[in-house]
């Protein structure tokens, strides 16, 4: 899609420009979260002229308030057959791991209907064999950036745990860890007395538990964004502080629009702004079927010691995560609009699963809400776009963007270089909506 010129906003046609970046190809990268720099970082590498551009400051979005654990056990995606064996439970029960707003659902119906879809067990199957590819690929793209930024002291390597009540729970969980291990995640069962060994600041009786061992979480999610972003400075890259409005493509390239007067020349596009990536007019993005999974997280200061690990109730999808700021309860899926407000019960729900947890009364000094963007498949978009010349694309990770970061802009800078990608990135192309049937 090319921008209609003659309906620009006054602001766009009374211009000035930014600076050029001269002697190499330019690439402007739209979004400056965790998946924008790390895209930035490697173009850099590749030897790109790089400028990132957002109103934002460096990882202060849906970074700053993830869970921190970089999952590579999760291949299995939110799309889950459950959820069309019983509908109503996601709907109208506040205790559901995933909730999905009525009024949401009616208004976005197409959009509904094709994430349920991707709900039959044929279609989970293969979104979690195109996950794992991602995921196995994972430290290819994220360790060489820890190492490249000196960020390792930002990660801790204690492992994660995950915490089922009762046995029967555990047991109809057990289809979903024979395909983990399958895929390559490794774990070992540990039953109530060495569940209470290693957390002995649990307070709630768990029958058994899984420890992934070799599971790393960040300490401090947006001081690593910011170890990425001030190298990115420091090794020549350039930053804008403003919104990309839309483009207009020219005969090398195109011209990026700001909110203010002004806009900056490139060659290449890669817009990477999360659920925010479908608004920038003129680069054919708009026909993505982009929804917000909203997050949710609570933080209780001063007892960042309480635990040693992410731990996770498995029956609610609540995360317990020790941070550099405090104890974090994350996690939770709502499926709902961007501009809603922060919904109480999902706040309530998780001070609940923390008194439940951790005996922890008091109110938490601080809530947060976030939206991970989410396609119905549950797959990220990365490659470039079918329509848009010049243009390429990488959102969409809902979850697991901390997680995918890496191996998104390892990936992206391949194939903005003209190189075979490192693994197969056709399941993730942004064509894969086209004329795809609703059911």
């Amino acid at each position: 899609m090319r921008l209609n010129t003659s309906a620009l906003p006054i602001s766009w046609k009374k211009h000035s420009t930014y600076p050029e970046l001269k002697n190499n190809i330019h690439v402007a990268v739209v979004g400056a979260g965790i998946v924008g720099v790390s895209c930035a970082l490697w173009l850099q590498n590749k030897g790109f002229n790089v400028t990132l551009i957002d109103e934002n400051d460096p990882g202060s979005g849906t970074t700053s308030g993830s869970a921190c654990t970089i999952a590579t056990y999760a291949c299995i995606p939110v799309n889950d057959p459950v959820i069309l064996n019983q509908p109503t439970r996601f709907i109208f029960q506040q205790d559901s791991p995933v909730r999905i707003d009525p009024w949401h659902l009616l208004s976005h119906l197409p959009w509904i209907l094709s994430f349920l879809k991707n709900c039959k067990k044929s279609k989970v199957d293969l979104i979690t064999r195109h996950l794992a590819s991602l995921l196995n690929a994972t430290n290819e793209g994220f360790i060489p950036l820890v190492k490249q930024t000196d960020a390792g002291g930002l990660l801790a390597d204690t492992g994660f745990l995950n915490l089922f009540e009762t046995q029967a729970e555990f047991e109809d969980d057990l289809p979903k860890q024979q395909i983990r291990a399958e895929f390559g995640a490794k774990f070992r069962d540990l039953n109530t007395s060495e569940i209470q060994e290693i957390e002995p600041a649990l307070k709630l009786k768990f029958h058994r538990g899984l420890l992934y061992e070799d599971i790393t979480h960040i300490k401090h999610p947006q001081k690593l964004v910011k170890k990425y972003f001030d190298h990115f400075l420091a090794s020549g890259g350039q930053h804008i502080h403003e919104m990309a409005q839309g483009v207009i493509h020219t005969e090398d390239g195109m011209k990026i629009f700001m909110r203010s007067r002004k806009f900056l020349r490139a060659n290449r596009l890669l817009i990477c702004a999360g659920a925010h990536s479908t608004k920038i007019e003129g680069c054919d993005v708009e026909r993505i079927p982009l929804g917000t999974e909203r997050g949710y997280h609570i933080q209780y200061s001063g007892n960042e010691n309480l635990i040693e690990r992410p731990i996770s109730w498995n029956r609610y999808a609540v995360y317990a995560v020790p941070l550099d700021m405090g104890l974090r309860i994350a996690g939770t899926v709502e499926i709902d609009g961007l501009n809603k407000p922060k919904n109480p019960e999902r706040i309530a729900f998780m001070e609940n699963k923390a008194k439940q947890m951790f005996g922890l009364n008091e109110q938490p000094d601080s809530d947060w809400l976030g939206f991970r963007p989410t396609l119905p498949d549950a797959l990220p978009v990365i490659g470039a776009s079918i329509k848009s010349p010049n243009t390429f694309y990488a959102f969409g990770h809902q979850h697991l963007g901390l997680t995918l970061a890496g191996i998104t802009g390892k990936l992206v800078s391949e194939i903005v270089a003209g190189e075979k990608p490192s693994i197969d990135i056709e399941p993730f192309s942004a064509d894969r909506f086209k004329q795809q049937s609703v059911w």
